[in-house]
C-alpha cells in the first residue's frame, strides 16, 4: 500500500525526547504533511458531492454531482494558516469553461464552492483562476492567469501556498512552482481541503500532497438535527399501525388457511431468518444526497436506514406472529443500534425524504416490540425520545411541501404523534391531511403535482400517484384509529382518497388508459412494482396501499388486480400491508367474516359518480393500543395457537401457491406456538 499519512523519522524522535525530558512545557506538535496516492477511498475521504471511486492510485468522479459539481473532503483532517497544497489531477468531459482543481479555507464539510472557501481550478481552456464562495450560488473572482495547461488533456499539477490571508498558486510542485496569481482576502479562515470539480467534469486525481496538515474537528452541518440520547419517560403510547387485536386477527387467519395471509407469512418468515443474519449498520451522520442528481450516491447513503427499518419490522412481525423470541430480540437489536449510534439526521437534498419514507418502519418495529421481553423499559424510553427530539424535527422540516414530499413527512409526523399518543400531534396530523387532500386531488381524482413527472413526460407519473397515495393511506389508516375519518373527507373538488385510488386502480389494471403519457405503455415506470428491484430480482409493490384502499373502498377493478399480484409488499415504510391488512377490514372478525365485499359502480365514495371502477364505503376496525413498555411476553401470544396446534387444510388445498418447505415452516411454528400457549 501507498503512504498516508507522513511524519518524518525526525518529529517522532523530537516530540518522543521532549515529552520524555519536559513534559510540562512540551512544544506543541509541529503540523504534518499528507502524501495521498489513491490506492483506495480511506475513510478520511468523504463523497459530499457526486459518486468517487478510488483505485490505481487514482481518485475519480464516477458519477458528477449537482449543479454545485463533485466535492472530494478531507475530515478529521485540515491545513494550517501556513500550509502547501499540491494536487495532481485531469479532467474529463465539459466545454472550455468547465474546471476540476481544490478548495482551501473551507467551512462545512459539505460545503460546495460557492458557500465558504478559495477554489483553485484549472479550466478546460487553459484559465488558472483562484475564485471565492460568495453565497447564494454565487462566487467572486479573485485573480486568473493564462496557462498552456489543459486538464482535460492530461495531468496538470497545481500548487497553492497558503500564508494567513494570503496565498499563492502557480503550476508545478511545491518549491518548483512558480507564482501566476497571489492574492490576499480575508472572507474565509476554516481549514477544511476537498477535491473539487465542475459539474460537467469527471475529475481523475492522482496525488494530493498536503503540508501545514492539523487536526480538524469536523463542524456540526447547519442542517443536522441531532440527537442528545435522552429518554421520554413522561410521553403515552398509542396504537399505530399493528394494534394487538389485528396481530391476533392476522394469527387466526394464518392458523385458518386464508388468503393473503397464509402464503405472506411464508414470505415474511424466509425474510425473517435472513434478517437473523444481517448486523444493524446506523451512521453517526445520516445524509442522503438528490436522487436526480446522483443515484447510486443516493441509493448507497438511503439504503442503511431501509435495509435496518425494513428488517426490524418484518423480525418484529414475525416475532409477535411465531412466538420465537429469536426474532424479537434481534428486532429490539436493530432500533437500538440506531438510536445509540445516531448522532445527527440532516435535512438537506434528499435526507429528510428519505428518512420520511424509510424510518416509519421502525415505529411500526417498536409498536409490535414495546412491552415485551425482548425490548426493556430504558431502551424503549430511549426510542421514543429520539421520535420526538429528532424523527418529529426531521419530518417537520418538509412538512410543508404540498406534493409527496409532504405526504410522507405527514407519514412520519402521524406514526410519531400516534406511537406517543399526542393528541395535539395528532390533531395537526389530521388537519394537514385535509390540507393535503384538497390541494393534491382534482376534479378527476387525480393528483396534478405527480401525474406528469420526469420534466413534463409523464412515464413516471402513476409510479409518483402510487408514492404519494402511499403515505396518505398510511396516514388515514393511524389516524382512524384514533377517531379521524380522512377516508370520508371530501374535497372542494368533490374527490377524496377513494377516488384517486380508483384513478390509479384503473390506470394499472390499464395502463394504455393513463392520459399524461404518450408513449409506449410499457415504458411507464413502476406501475406494479418497483423496477430497478425487479430488475435485480427483488420483488417490492408500488401499489401496495391497494390492500388499505380495498378494505375501505373495495371494487371489483381493484380485487381482481389484488388476487393477481398475490400478497404484496414494498420498501417504504410499512411493508407486508398484505399480511397486516389484506382483507381485514374488520379485525374483530372471525376468519371468513368482515371482508370487503366487491363494490357497485359509482357507490358510495365520495365524489364516486365516474369514478372508475366505483366503490361502496368501509371503515376499519381497530384494536386497543399497545401496553405501555414493561417485562411481560404476554403481547407474544396470539391466536394462530388457537387452531389447538392443527392448521386447517386450506393451505394445503393451495400448495400450488406455496412451496412444501414453506408449508411445513408453518405448520412446525404453529404447532411450537401452541405447546408455548399451553405451558
Amino acid at each position: 500500500m501507498k503512504n498516508r499519512w507522513r511524519f518524518s523519522l525526525g518529529l517522532i524522535g523530537v516530540v518522543a525526547l521532549t515529552m520524555a525530558a519536559l513534559p510540562a512545557t512540551a512544544a506543541p506538535t509541529p503540523p504534518a504533511t499528507i502524501d495521498e496516492a489513491f490506492d483506495e477511498l480511506t475513510s478520511e475521504w468523504l463523497p459530499a458531492a457526486g459518486t468517487w471511486e478510488a483505485a490505481d492510485g487514482v481518485a475519480r468522479v464516477v458519477q458528477p454531482g449537482s449543479s454545485r459539481g463533485s466535492i472530494l473532503a478531507l475530515t478529521g483532517r485540515g491545513l494550517d494558516q501556513a500550509a502547501t497544497a499540491t494536487v495532481t489531477f485531469s479532467a474529463a468531459g465539459g466545454g472550455a469553461s468547465a474546471w476540476a482543481g481544490f478548495t482551501v479555507r473551507r467551512t462545512g464539510t459539505a460545503d460546495d464552492y460557492t458557500q465558504s472557501g478559495y477554489t483553485v481550478l484549472v479550466r478546460n481552456s487553459g484559465e488558472l483562476a483562484v475564485i471565492r464562495a460568495a453565497g447564494d450560488g454565487q462566487v467572486a473572482v479573485l485573480g486568473t492567469a493564462q496557462t498552456d495547461a489543459r486538464p482535460g488533456s492530461g495531468p496538470v499539477t497545481v500548487t497553492a501556498s497558503l500564508d494567513g490571508e494570503r496565498m499563492r498558486v502557480g503550476l508545478g510542485g511545491a518549491g518548483e512552482a512558480t507564482t501566476l496569481i497571489d492574492v490576499t482576502d480575508a472572507a474565509f479562515s476554516g481549514s477544511g481541503f476537498a477535491l473539487a470539480a465542475h459539474r460537467d467534469v469527471r475529475m481523475s486525481a492522482a496525488s494530493v500532497q498536503l503540508s501545514g496538515v492539523i487536526d480538524r474537528a469536523e463542524p456540526v452541518p447547519t442542517d443536522c438535527v441531532g440527537w442528545s440520547g435522552t429518554p421520554a419517560t413522561d410521553a403515552g403510547r398509542g396504537e399505530v399501525l399493528v394494534s394487538d387485536a389485528r396481530v391476533e386477527a392476522v394469527s387466526a387467519r394464518i392458523a385458518a388457511g386464508e388468503q393473503p395471509q397464509a402464503f405472506a407469512y411464508a414470505r415474511l418468515l424466509t425474510a425473517a431468518d435472513a434478517g437473523l443474519e444481517r448486523a444493524p449498520a446506523p451512521p453517526t451522520t445520516f445524509f442522503v444526497p438528490f436522487f436526480y442528481n446522483d443515484p447510486t450516491a443516493h441509493r448507497a447513503a438511503r439504503d442503511g436506514l431501509q435495509n435496518d427499518a425494513n428488517t426490524a419490522y418484518e423480525l418484529a412481525l414475525a416475532y409477535r406472529l411465531s412466538g420465537d423470541a429469536r426474532y424479537g430480540a434481534h428486532a429490539a437489536q436493530f432500533i437500538d443500534a440506531w438510536t445509540t449510534t445516531v448522532e445527527c439526521v440532516r435535512t438537506r437534498e434528499d435526507s429528510a425524504l428519505a428518512f420520511s419514507y424509510h424510518f416509519p418502519a421502525f415505529v411500526h418495529a417498536a409498536e409490535l416490540l414495546r412491552g415485551t421481553s425482548v425490548w426493556s423499559a430504558v431502551s424503549e424510553a430511549v426510542f421514543a425520545g429520539f421520535l420526538r427530539e429528532t424523527a418529529t424535527p426531521v419530518a417537520a422540516s418538509i412538512l410543508h411541501r404540498t406534493n409527496n414530499w409532504g405526504s410522507w413527512a405527514l407519514e412520519t409526523t402521524t406514526a410519531v404523534a400516534a406511537y406517543l399518543d399526542d393528541e395535539a400531534g395528532l390533531d395537526a396530523a389530521n388537519a394537514r391531511a385535509v390540507e393535503l387532500l384538497e390541494h393534491q386531488i382534482d376534479e378527476n381524482g387525480h393528483l396534478p403535482e405527480e401525474v406528469d413527472r420526469n420534466n413534463g413526460v409523464g412515464d413516471y407519473g402513476i409510479w409518483y400517484t402510487h408514492f404519494s397515495l402511499l403515505p396518505l393511506f398510511l396516514v388515514a389508516e393511524t389516524l382512524s384509529a384514533h377517531g379521524y375519518d380522512v377516508h370520508a373527507h371530501v374535497n372542494a373538488n368533490g374527490r377524496g382518497l377513494a377516488d384517486a385510488a380508483d384513478a390509479a386502480t384503473g390506470w394499472v389494471a390499464d395502463p394504455a388508459s393513463f392520459p399524461y403519457y404518450t408513449g409506449d405503455p410499457a415504458k411507464l415506470a413502476n406501475v406494479r412494482t418497483i423496477d430497478y428491484l425487479r430488475d435485480a430480482g427483488v420483488l417490492a409493490h408500488s401499489m401496495s396501499y391497494f390492500e388499505l384502499a380495498q378494505n375501505h373502498f373495495p371494487t371489483d377493478q381493484r380485487a381482481a388486480l389484488l388476487a393477481e399480484e398475490g400478497p404484496m409488499t414494498t420498501i417504504h415504510s410499512a411493508p407486508y400491508l398484505s399480511l397486516t391488512h389484506g382483507g381485514l377490514a374488520d379485525v374483530t372478525a372471525a376468519p371468513g367474516e368482515g371482508e370487503p365485499g366487491t363494490g357497485e359502480p359509482g357507490g358510495g365514495t365520495p365524489g364516486g359518480t365516474g369514478s372508475p371502477g366505483g366503490s361502496s364505503g368501509g371503515s376499519s376496525g381497530t384494536g386497543p393500543a399497545g401496553a405501555p413498555a414493561g417485562g411481560s411476553d404476554a403481547r407474544a401470544i396470539g391466536s394462530l395457537a388457537a387452531s389447538g396446534g392443527q392448521v386447517s387444510p386450506a393451505p394445503l388445498a393451495l400448495a400450488a401457491g406455496l412451496s412444501l418447505v414453506g408449508l411445513l415452516l408453518i405448520v412446525a411454528r404453529v404447532r411450537r406456538r401452541a405447546l408455548t400457549t399451553r405451558g
